[in-house]
């Protein structure tokens, strides 16, 4: 899936990629690190003001496997003459699920809603962090608890903690708001301090308007992809972290014939960078089958490697993102199964073959073919 998903992404580049979300994630990956002692005080009380949302708001405890998004609205209103009118219109502005109505109740209308940060599990609306203006009277708050600049609530099933600048939702299935609160005011139990893996993915995501991505803690290895938006160029990014820096080289041998992508590979971190001029990104919500009725597609990543002396092709499953095991067939009858990122299946043929590998992906019932590759010996 991995080449036949890359080159829908380059398709899109032109067509949707614009089309991801909108806002700058603040410095991801491109600031030096900083010491705590550096670190000045926000608005909100937190003592670690140069961290980019990802890095101040996820705590160590919740899901294992990590889904997140960000959109910057402001980048809505900054290039809106750069945009498609489509792309203004198609990028939400409130969150999924019941923080939408407290977010509404707190904001003086829409336009004070300046950015939005989702992190959760699979199946789940998650943890919602909204930057902006609001009124945390307007939410009732009876002011007898409090984190820094934070009052927190109970209503509707959710857990809020609201500031003039900020508001954190946690639904009965997300992480705790105490927990929250530890890693966005306190600076305290942070999961880039906790996972090594996690923290070089969020490094490595560029200044960013839309984001997505997606961490799983037991394989030490995650996926983002981002579109960073300027008045007439947009930047993106899709960056990989395994366990295995093998399996980091195969993201270059995926993407080593795309002649509009720059690929750096530092050990077991891989990162491939482009752009396309503004005026064609089309916006896309990667998770928007999350949280609805209909089952999510399965989704896995695999490269081709055909070695014509030979007369095989190797293929490696690269990373597990939706995917319980993935099928491979072929047009002679060849046919194997994987079930973990890193395992291989290699086919061999006689002289003067020729056919196309497939590559289906399963996962809790459903089918989806993930990848294909066209062979000619």
């Amino acid at each position: 899936m991995e080449r036949t998903h890359r080159r829908k992404l380059l398709a899109t580049t032109g067509t949707g990629l614009a089309a991801l979300g909108a806002g700058c994630l603040g410095g991801f990956g491109d600031e030096d690190d900083e010491s705590d002692d550096a670190e000045s005080p926000t608005e909100d009380g937190d003592s670690t003001g140069t961290a980019t949302p990802l890095e101040r708001w996820v705590p160590t405890s919740g899901s294992e496997e990590l889904l997140f998004h960000y959109r910057d609205l402001t980048a809505l209103e900054t290039y809106e003459d750069a945009l498609q009118a489509s792309v203004i219109e198609a990028v939400p502005t409130l969150p999924d699920g019941d923080s939408a109505a407290v977010i509404e109740d707190a904001a003086d209308g829409t336009n004070a809603i300046d950015s939005v940060l989702r992190f959760g599990s699979e199946g789940v609306v998650g943890n919602v962090v909204v930057s902006g203006s609001f009124d945390p009277d307007a939410l009732e708050t009876d002011g007898g608890s409090s984190v820094g600049e934070f009052e927190t609530l109970e209503r509707d099933d959710v857990s809020v903690a609201v500031s003039e600048a900020t508001i954190v939702v946690s639904p009965a299935d997300g992480a705790d708001l105490e927990a929250i609160l530890a890693a966005g005011v306190e600076g305290t139990d942070r999961r880039i301090e906790a996972s090594e893996n996690f923290a070089s993915l969020v490094d490595r995501v560029a200044d960013t308007t839309f984001l997505w991505g997606q961490y799983a803690e037991t394989e030490g290895a995650g996926r983002a992809f981002s579109w960073a938006v300027d008045a007439e160029t947009t930047t993106y990014r899709e960056v990989g972290v395994y366990a295995d820096a093998e399996v980091a080289d195969g993201f270059e041998s995926r993407l080593a014939t795309e002649d509009d992508v720059t690929i750096e590979i530092d050990d077991d971190v891989a990162v491939a960078t482009g752009s396309f001029p503004t005026e064609k990104y089309e916006y896309f919500d990667m998770f928007a089958e999350r949280g609805s009725s209909r089952p999510a597609t399965p989704r896995a990543g695999v490269t081709f490697d055909p070695d014509y002396a030979d007369r095989t092709v190797t293929v490696t499953y690269t990373s597990k993102e939706r995917a319980e095991r993935l099928e491979i067939s072929d047009d002679h009858g060849n046919s194997g199964e994987m079930t973990a990122a890193g395992e291989t299946t290699v086919f061999e043929y006689e002289s003067g073959a020729s056919g196309e590998i497939t590559v289906v992906a399963v996962w809790d019932g459903e089918e989806a073919v993930v990848a294909t590759y066209s062979y000619s010996f």
